[in-house]
Parts: C-alpha cells; sequence; structure tokens
C-alpha cells in the first residue's frame, strides 16, 4: 500500500516537474507496475519490456507513416491485432495497455502529420524508460521483505478461462472499444484524444465488462471530481511542494481502499487514473487550463458513459438471446408431446 502511494507520488512529481510532452502518461500507465500482486521487474525483465515497447513503437509509427492512408486496409488490420491482444494470455495486462496505446493514439497522431507520429514515438519510448527506472526506485526504497508464492497469478488464472470463453470475452471489449475509435477515424477528433486514451486504459482496467457498470461510472465521476478540487486549491496556492502534498494525500487514501480486499477495490483504482489523467493534462496545459479542466472531466464521462451503455446494451443483447433459445427449446419440446401423445 505504502509502496503504491509512494510511487504514484513520485512519478506525478516527476512528470509534472519535467512536462515533457505527453508526461501526464506516465503515471497512469505506471500504477500498472504497482497494483495488488506486482512485483519488481527483474532487471532482465525490465530492459526488455523497454525493448519490446521500442520495437513496437517504431514498427506502429512506419506502419502509420505507410499504410493509415489505405484506410479500407488498415482498420481491419487494426480490428484483428486488437482482438488478438485482447484474446492471448501470453502478454500481462501492463504490456498489453502499453501497446493498445501505441496501436490506438499512434495512427491519430500520423493522421496530423508523420513528424507528429515520430515525436509520439520518441516521447513514449522515453516515457516507457522513465518509468522502469522509476519503478525500480520505488520497489528499492519499499522492498517485498516476503517472496511471492506464485510466480505468475495473472496468466494462471487467464489460462484457466475455456477459449471459446476468452475468445467471447475478446470480441465484446473489441465491440466496445472500436467503434471508438472508428469515429475517430472517421472525423479525425486528434483533439479529443483525451477520451480515446481512457478508453483504452479503461478497457484494461480488472472492473471492466463486469456489471459493476454504474458503480464503475461513479467512481469514475469521483475521480474526476476530486482532480477539479485538487486543480481549484493549486489556483489558490500554486506551490510545487503543496501540490506533492496533495498528491500523497491522494494517493495514500485510494492505496487503503486499493488493497483492502473489497468488492469495489478496482473501482478506486480506476478512479485514481482518472484523477491522475485530468489534472496531469491540466497542470501540463499551456492555456485555459482552468476552464479546460472542467471540459476533460466531461470529455472523461462521456467516455465512461459510452462504455457503461455499451456494456448494458451487450448484456441486454445476451439475456434476449439466451431468453429466445429458451423459448424456442420449449416450443420444440411442447411440439414433441402434441405429436407423440403417448
Amino acid at each position: 500500500m505504502l509502496r503504491y502511494a509512494l510511487g504514484a507520488t513520485i512519478m506525478m512529481s516527476v512528470a509534472m516537474a519535467f512536462a515533457w510532452d505527453m508526461a501526464y502518461l506516465t503515471p497512469v500507465l505506471s500504477l500498472s507496475f504497482l497494483g495488488v500482486g506486482t512485483k519488481m521487474p527483474t532487471l532482465k525483465g525490465g530492459i526488455s519490456f523497454v525493448g519490446i515497447i521500442a520495437i513496437l513503437t517504431v514498427i506502429g509509427f512506419l506502419t502509420t507513416k505507410y499504410f493509415v492512408q489505405y484506410i479500407v486496409f488498415f482498420v481491419p488490420l487494426l480490428a484483428l491485432i486488437m482482438l488478438s491482444v485482447f484474446y492471448t494470455t501470453k502478454l500481462t495486462s501492463t504490456l498489453k495497455l502499453f501497446i493498445l496505446m501505441i496501436l490506438l493514439v499512434m495512427p491519430m497522431l500520423g493522421m496530423m502529420g508523420t513528424a507528429v507520429a515520430f515525436g509520439f514515438t520518441l516521447i513514449f519510448i522515453f516515457g516507457v524508460c522513465v518509468t522502469i527506472l522509476l519503478v525500480w526506485m520505488v520497489f528499492t526504497l519499499i522492498p517485498d521483505h516476503v517472496q511471492a508464492q506464485k510466480k505468475s497469478v495473472e496468466k494462471s488464472a487467464a489460462q484457466a478461462i475455456p477459449e471459446n470463453i476468452r475468445f467471447t470475452k475478446a470480441l465484446e471489449t473489441l465491440l466496445i472499444v472500436f467503434p471508438v475509435v472508428l469515429l475517430f477515424f472517421a472525423f479525425q477528433f486528434t483533439g479529443s484524444l483525451l477520451i480515446l486514451i481512457f478508453v483504452v486504459v479503461l478497457s484494461m482496467q480488472p472492473a471492466f465488462g463486469s456489471k459493476n457498470a454504474i458503480a464503475m461510472l461513479v467512481g469514475n465521476l469521483a475521480g474526476g471530481i476530486a482532480s477539479i478540487v485538487v486543480y481549484e486549491l493549486l489556483v489558490i496556492v500554486p506551490s510545487y511542494l503543496f501540490f506533492v502534498l496533495l498528491i500523497a494525500t491522494v494517493s495514500l487514501f485510494v492505496a487503503g481502499k486499493l488493497f483492502s480486499g473489497g468488492k469495489m477495490a478496482p473501482l478506486y483504482g480506476m478512479g485514481f487514473s482518472t484523477f491522475l489523467l485530468i489534472i496531469g493534462q491540466s497542470l501540463t496545459s499551456t492555456a485555459d487550463a482552468g476552464s479546460k479542466v472542467w471540459l476533460r472531466v466531461l470529455q472523461i464521462m462521456v467516455a465512461v458513459s459510452y462504455v457503461v451503455l455499451a456494456q448494458k446494451t451487450l448484456e441486454a443483447n445476451k439475456q434476449w438471446r439466451k431468453s429466445k433459445r429458451v423459448k424456442e427449446n420449449t416450443d420444440v419440446q411442447d411440439k414433441g408431446v402434441v405429436d407423440n401423445p403417448e
């Protein structure tokens, strides 16, 4: 719990102090290394992770550069790759999150220009390096005193799920996320990338696709409101030290709830991601940050509302198909009784 709170505070403090382009993504993405059941990446594992992300980012840039103009070919390819990422058990949720970020953000920036996409390539790789270094530092400051007995609980749990159920789950996730991607491609909503980024982050949360859709909406709304409160406090007291203390306070509160083991614990992590994303982007804005913080909260809530509505629609469709099959089976049985009264 303390390591999660300390890690979030340090990463947010470093990101906002140096404020490189899209620095607000680093604290949000780094949370996946500090959550429940995580352990310190080994030297080989950390270097391999950076290398994999660097290679995939370069491949994403080259693919975007040469194929994004061929939408009829590029969009189905993107959908197939996303479905594979959602389905596979060979990748950790952390690696999946970074891959999805590359898959979706890179093409949108590529539509703005090759130079913009190339800039994102360098910035994203730099952000991944910073993330790994800070994660190592946090685990060094607060190490694990007891070695975990289970080496790969996440992969084992995923592999225990039958393939057909995993495929259905992956397909449902794609059906929720991909319409947003198509909308961004069709209308080139590059100014609202926050929605796309948040849908990606949301898709990898443990509570995504669960029946707690309304609780998920409330949790993210709470994160948005908290970001507004913190921002207004920083307007009153524009001090870096005060900012660090505020982030530390919120981090400790969320960490306590997240590691409590309660049924709603994952929703606190989801709301905290919302908080860091909004406050980070607001503080690194160049103009009208005060008015845009409300706009960003609205954008996040639009994204969450869409996800909740899509989940409810899929759930209703499954229930309708189930009841239809039951009715058809009942009709067949009744017909058999009439045809064979004996």
